[in-house]
């Protein structure tokens, strides 16, 4: 457990307090999403008293090998560009904006596709 400022990862401390590796800075259970472990989470409501921060599970998840911040970290920093809106309009405006436009693609809205009803004959 530890943690890192945001200058280290080039993000704007204006935005970003922190980060936290190994758990929850709130010391909240780590979330997870279905059947898989989410890599990290950003604190980003404005009644979070943790607002502004990012958290990791491990230190993995924090730089590639040169030494940037990985997808997730980014990822996540877009979700403190855009407080309040999950994965919408405006978080991938501020995720392309930081050279993610994939990462936007991938969190896009999907149309619903509905089976067709075939009648018995």
């Amino acid at each position: 457990m530890g943690w890192y400022r945001a200058r280290e990862f080039g993000f704007d401390p204006r935005v970003c307090r922190g980060v936290h590796v190994g758990g929850c800075v709130a010391g909240r259970r780590w979330p997870r999403q279905s059947d898989w472990d989410v890599e990290a989470h950003a604190h980003n409501t404005d009644v979070d008293p943790w607002s502004g921060w990012i958290c990791v599970a491990s230190e993995r998840s924090l730089f590639t090998a040169s030494r940037r911040p990985t997808r997730v970290m980014v990822h996540e920093y877009a979700h403190l560009l855009a407080p309040n809106s999950r994965h919408g309009a405006a978080w991938q405006e501020a995720i392309t904006e930081l050279g993610y436009p994939s990462e936007a693609e991938w969190h896009r809205p999907r149309p619903v596709r509905r089976a067709s009803r075939r009648r018995a004959a």
